[in-house]
């Protein structure tokens, strides 16, 4: 090397290395690598760096009898790489372990190349194909791999093809473990893709009799909560198990999956459109058959902000089971446990938008939402506070009470479910109910049960007013008995004024006020009222 490196400038030099069939071999190992023959040059003649040009021809050698060959030569490196090269052999995975010490590990398979690439850059940045030339195939057959704490990787056939413009992936099927997955594709601008990190784009089928992501998941989100306990960087603890979509990824999906395992969710006959592009996947009529029914997914998942991931989606419900959602969704245990002892099946539609935290679950004080559920056949026996509503009304039969037809309207926000109000038919009862739950579990909901004639004789028009308080696990019923007596009163008509204060002892000569008679009226029998309500449900 000779002259002056001074920021862009370099000096003349030259790096020439020359190897003649050369070889090594580990003593202990039966077979080794030979015939290796290298010719590798490196100038420059001083100046711009760019003039630097770089020449491989060959890189050659021979693994256990298997002989193979790479040549490569690159010009103007900085401004417009312009590049030539071909890999041409193969490569007996098996006979890797006869000449380098894998210790814990077994790999067999073979690769088998034979390629060709040459053009510039900017050629590809313009997607100007002509000018490239690219072509050939990379076929691996009887892939395995074996690694300690890890399920067995097996690729039994797999073939790339080689164009300017594309890449193609023949049919393959990737087990790993008990897991499998087929998949046939075409990418384009993967030559840009590994050689600058442009965007690569594509169209991917993948197929799959049984995938359970418990099995690729898990290992990191243990990693990310043993971390987080140790260390007050939990964004960087985040960071390590959420699944990130990549920016440079532009690809149409078809998915066809039989069962999929997520968590303690079963998905079976899963399919629909995926759209993975900057950082995003959107969900297109995403239908699986789960907790009991069937749900069809539309919106999106998206790691844009990579700290807080965001999921944004519209779920459509069909005959869900309300204990099966409850035991598979960590959602519904916290915002909704009423459904562990519910009998009976639910459809309707939910829309929700929220974060994700570390383990992909999500973050519930931040989810905004809306839905609407119905249902036909519903059993609330062993509902706590359906139980106490029972009490309250003096109608033990009601604790083992069915409901044929009740439908459900709710808003999430701020961490609390709140229902708008809904009727359900309780034999001659009608109990409306409105009000919110939260994720600390607690309940804070307005009752209405219509009395009908039978119960007491101050009103056949009666509505009884209930306050439903506590928590799930303890909820607390109580009655508004003196809304109920104003009701008796504001029941009595006008005409009936005068002759209803004489029986509770008022004098209406006293006064010439018809108003304020009804008021007195009112009050005293409002007392009256209250007095007997306590006696009935004391």
């Amino acid at each position: 090397a000779k002259g002056i490196l001074q920021g862009d400038t370099v000096p003349a030099f030259n790096i020439d290395m020359q190897v003649k069939n050369a070889m090594f071999r580990y003593p202990a190992l039966p077979a080794g690598v030979d015939q290796i023959n290298i010719s590798a040059n490196v100038q420059n003649p001083g100046g711009n760096i760019d003039l630097t040009t770089v020449d491989i021809n060959p890189f050659s050698f021979r693994l256990a009898n298997n002989p193979f060959s790479l040549t490569a030569n690159v010009k103007t490196p900085i401004s417009d790489p312009d590049f030539k090269a071909e890999a041409k052999g193969i490569l007996n995975l098996g006979m890797i372990k006869q000449v380098y010490p894998l210790e814990e590990m077994e790999l067999n398979g073979t690769i088998d190349a034979d390629m060709q690439m040459s053009g510039r850059l900017s050629s590809i940045e313009k997607e100007e194909y002509e000018r490239i030339q690219a072509s050939g195939t990379i076929g691996l057959t009887g892939m395995k791999l074996k690694m300690k704490d890890m399920p067995d990787v097996e690729i039994k056939k797999s073939l790339f093809t080689f164009t300017p413009k594309y890449l193609q992936l023949s049919e393959t099927t990737v087990n790993v473990g008990k897991n499998d997955i087929t998949a046939d594709s075409r990418f384009e601008n993967y030559i840009g893709y590994v050689l600058k990190g442009s965007t690569l784009k594509g169209n991917l089928n993948i197929r799959s009799n049984y995938f359970n992501l418990n099995d690729f998941i898990t290992a990191s989100a243990d990693e990310a909560s043993t971390s987080e306990a140790a260390s007050t960087d939990s964004v960087a603890t985040a960071a390590t198990s959420i699944v990130e979509v990549p920016r440079n990824i532009d690809f149409q999906m078809d998915a066809n999956l039989k069962q999929v395992l997520f968590d303690k969710m079963s998905f079976n006959n899963m399919n629909g459109k995926l759209v993975v592009k900057d950082g995003k996947v959107d969900m297109k009529n995403l239908s699986m058959n789960t907790m009991g029914g069937n749900v069809v997914m539309n919106g999106y998942y998206s790691t844009a902000n990579v700290k807080k991931p965001e999921l944004k989606a519209g779920f459509k419900l069909s005959n869900i089971g309300f204990a099966q959602a409850y035991k598979e969704l960590d959602m519904v245990q916290k915002m909704a446990p009423i459904f562990e002892n519910l009998k009976g099946n639910f459809s309707g539609s939910i829309n929700v938008l929220t974060d994700l935290d570390a383990t992909m679950s999500p973050v519930l004080n931040t989810m905004q939402g809306d839905g609407s559920l119905s249902t036909r056949d519903l059993s609330l026996s062993g509902v706590k506070a359906i139980d106490q509503i029972a009490d309250a009304v003096k109608q033990p039969s009601l604790k083992d009470m069915k409901v044929k037809d009740m439908t459900l309207d709710f808003t999430i926000k701020d961490g609390r479910v709140e229902t708008k109000p809904f009727d359900i038919k309780m034999g001659d009862y009608t109990l409306n109910l409105s009000g919110s739950t939260g994720l600390d579990q607690t309940i804070d909901y307005s009752g209405k049960v219509k009395l009908p004639a039978s119960v007491g004789n101050i009103s056949k028009l009666m509505t009884l007013d209930l306050k439903i308080g506590g928590s799930f696990t303890s909820p607390k019923v109580s009655v508004d008995t003196k809304s109920m007596a104003n009701q008796a009163v504001e029941a009595v008509a006008d005409e009936a004024i005068s002759k209803l204060g004489q029986k509770l002892g008022l004098d209406s000569a006293a006064t010439a006020n018809k108003d304020s008679i009804k008021q007195k009226v009112t009050e005293k029998a409002a007392e009256k009222a209250l007095d007997f309500l306590k006696k009935k449900l004391k």
